[in-house]
């Protein structure tokens, strides 16, 4: 037990499935380059294939390399308490109480990686291999992907935001969301006189979601929603005009957003 804390609930680790196909990954497609590559550098038809022979090998080295690096940086693990969270990443371990969390954001992207820099092809090729390693589905309503990868983020410049892979995204939102209800006291008799922060871009405030957006602010009163979805990479807000007819009143990126989970619950308090 961590005295600050509370009780152990829940350890989890990266899968070794996950590591395992990056592995696998990156010793086949060094294989692949370096077959294509030296094909052209001993069977040139002309000068420009021997060119495109080590442009394959340096392709392939780079490529090797990059998922080798990120079978190693996925590699965690993720102890959740009653009232807070440890990630340890290698040598790393970063510690979080649950009062010292601004959010749990979802990632859109499904990897958890972000790529940077003028890659091209192996970038796309990167990125689409972490997307395929996790989970590229996000629904926090019905659960039908429990593994998620989630950024904790922090109310202080002091923390670092750290992203939590896979193994425990899911049950850390659950407990986090349970600590918030319970903190701060969420009914479905109080929301009228509720104020939560979803991020920069969504605020409940007494009773309606209120939107920033560069347009102007949006205001949806939370009894005049007739229904909460997700859609790829967006969170939508729908109500029924004067006409009867549904529209969507505010549209979110969900990267954008808090606290998703607590979002549905609230909309679930509203309907029932």
């Amino acid at each position: 037990m961590d005295q600050k804390l509370g009780a152990e609930l829940i350890t989890r680790k990266t899968k070794k499935s996950t590591v395992i196909w990056l592995r696998i990954g990156a010793v086949a497609t060094l294989a692949l380059m370096s077959v294509a590559g030296f094909f052209f550098i001993l069977n040139p038809h002309d000068p420009e294939d021997r060119i495109m022979g080590f442009v394959a090998l340096g392709a392939g080295v780079l490529l090797c390399a990059v998922l080798s690096f990120l079978s190693v940086k996925i590699q965690q693990s993720i102890v959740i308490y009653e009232e807070g969270v440890i990630v340890k990443k290698g040598r790393k371990e970063y510690k979080f109480h649950f009062n010292q969390i601004a959010g749990l954001r979802d990632s859109a992207s499904g990897g958890g990686f972000t790529v940077t820099g003028n890659f091209g092809i192996a970038g796309a090729l990167i990125a689409g291999v972490a997307s395929a390693v996790a989970s590229n589905a996000i629904d926090a309503h019905v659960r039908k992907n429990r593994l998620r990868n989630l950024s904790i983020v922090p109310n202080t410049t002091d923390l670092a935001e750290v992203n939590v892979v896979n193994t425990g995204g899911d049950e850390l939102s659950q407990i986090y969301t349970e600590w918030l209800i319970k903190q701060k006291t969420i009914s479905k008799e109080n929301l009228g006189t509720t104020n939560l922060s979803f991020g920069d871009s969504l605020t409940l405030n007494n009773g309606s979601f209120i939107h920033r957006h560069r347009k102007g602010d949006v205001a949806l009163a939370l009894a005049d929603i007739s229904n909460l979805e997700i859609r790829e990479d967006s969170v939508m807000f729908f109500a029924e005009n004067e006409h009867g007819k549904t529209r969507c009143l505010i549209d979110i990126k969900i990267t954008k957003i808090l606290n998703i989970d607590l979002l549905f619950i609230i909309y679930d308090m509203v309907i029932a």
